[in-house]
């Protein structure tokens, strides 16, 4: 599988927040990855546990959260998606083939 270069741009990101800490305990974010190559994107969603990081919601920036991305998303599962939507397979199945055609 080829690999192409891509951007991630946060789209959201909500807390869930321990009220008597104000820490927060998990994170729903949502990235769009966008192919440099023509502009191609598709959004992946994520839920990350980060109650140990014993931060608030300050406390963290737009790229942290977009480092809690699985990497798989990046390195295989977005370049899978981009191939099976934007590159024509190289073989198609004949399932329609009719084996009285061949010779004997």
């Amino acid at each position: 599988m080829d690999t192409y270069s891509h951007t991630k741009t946060l789209k959201k990101a909500i807390p869930t927040v321990n009220n008597e800490t104000g820490v927060v305990t998990k994170w729903d974010i949502e990235v769009v990855y966008t192919a440099d190559v023509d502009g191609w994107k598709t959004t992946y969603s994520h839920q990350e546990e980060v109650e140990y990081l014993n931060k608030t919601v300050d406390q963290y920036t737009k790229s942290d959260l977009i480092a809690m991305m699985p990497a798989n998303y990046s390195n295989h599962i977005f370049h899978a998606h981009y191939e099976a939507h934007n590159i024509p397979p190289k073989e198609d199945r004949v399932g329609n083939f009719n084996i009285n055609d061949l010779a004997d």
